[in-house]
């Protein structure tokens, strides 16, 4: 009985030792199974990253490219319009170059006391019998605000509004919307409104200029960070 007795308690205990080296062992290849998942997911994660940012650099690369393929053609171009003999016929001096004339008809910006200067001073001014009563030029807004923009897309041609009334006889008025229809600056002119009073006429002009604000072709950086 003795001897069953120990033999009953080796088995036990050798049954106890088994499962706590089983149980060691499972908890070895979990924690080796785990570290194998997380290691997976991060080196994928930084795969992903990595192609994404191989993407980008490519797209940049082939964007240069492009850019620089089309150097020549817009060279060529600007050549061909300095020899216009339409723009030069328009130029504001027998200095500029016919390429200027493209310029002052659509600015950069909206310079709105540029646009002021040349109705009074250039359009209306030198028409004999022609007063200039009231001008404003978008007064009541704020430096850089867009009244419009062209098929409502960002960076298109945009308006700015003025208003202006003037006053004289008939023949002096007429001249001086002919001097406006004339005008290396496109103008718009959207509603006319005449009040006379013995031999004078005065009308009140609603309209509107154009710009276009310019491109900006610097280089950007952008930082892109791993999730």
């Amino acid at each position: 009985m003795k001897k069953g007795a120990e033999g009953i308690i080796r088995k036990r205990s050798l049954i106890a030792k088994t499962r706590k080296t089983v149980f060691l062992w499972v908890m070895g290849a979990s924690s080796v199974v785990g570290a194998a998942i997380v290691v997976s997911f991060m080196l994928a994660q930084a795969i992903f990253f990595n192609a994404s940012v191989i993407s980008e650099k490519n797209d940049t690369l082939r964007t240069l490219e492009s850019n620089i393929a089309v150097v020549p053609e817009l060279e060529a171009n600007i050549r061909l319009l300095n020899t216009n003999r339409e723009l030069r016929e328009v130029s504001l001096s027998d200095e500029s170059r016919p390429l200027q004339s493209i310029l002052d008809a659509l600015p950069a910006d909206d310079n709105r006391l540029a646009l002021g200067a040349s109705l009074q001073k250039k359009i209306f001014a030198d028409v004999p019998g022609l007063t200039v009563d009231a001008l404003s030029v978008d007064a009541s807004a704020g430096e850089g605000e867009v009244f419009a923009e062209s098929s409502g897309s960002d960076g298109g041609v945009q308006e700015l509004a003025f208003t202006a009334t003037i006053s004289g006889d008939a023949e002096a008025l007429k001249r001086g919307l002919q001097r406006a229809e004339r005008s290396i600056r496109a103008l718009n002119v959207k509603s006319i409104n005449a009040t006379g009073t013995g031999g004078s006429v005065s009308l009140q002009l609603t309209g509107s200029a154009y710009y276009l604000p310019e491109q900006d072709l610097n280089l950007r950086y952008e930082e892109k960070q791993q999730r």
